[in-house]
């Protein structure tokens, strides 16, 4: 990394540091196989951009480069339904219920009175 924003980019450096990317890129796709590389391992996650799977601790994929602000693992897709969903599906079924025991409370209401 220069120094000064002025100096001059190491254009060689840089391409010796591409191509052992591409590498190490290649060989972590072979070891994965084509139908590894759809379900993640224990430790792993699948990548927000191109769903290979990514160590959950790693800070960038190591396929496509995205960078994590954070850990890959916090963008990882949750299973199971969020609280807030699970929130409104029990709000719409007591909705429903009392909707459809709107009748009945009416008649025991109307016979109270």
């Amino acid at each position: 990394m220069p120094e000064n924003s002025n100096d001059p980019i190491d254009l060689a450096a840089h391409r010796e540091r591409r191509a052992r990317q591409q590498k190490l890129r290649a060989a972590a796709q072979a070891s994965y196989g084509a139908d590894a590389s759809a379900q993640p391992g224990p430790d792993e996650v699948p990548c927000i951009r191109c769903k290979e799977p990514v160590f959950g601790y790693a800070l960038r994929c190591p396929h496509c480069g995205v960078h994590f602000s954070g850990r890959a693992e916090d963008f990882a897709p949750k299973e199971g339904l969020s609280r807030r969903a699970k929130a409104i599906v029990a709000l719409v079924a007591v909705a429903l219920l009392l909707a459809g025991l709107s009748d009945d409370i009416a008649a025991l209401w109307w016979r109270m009175k």
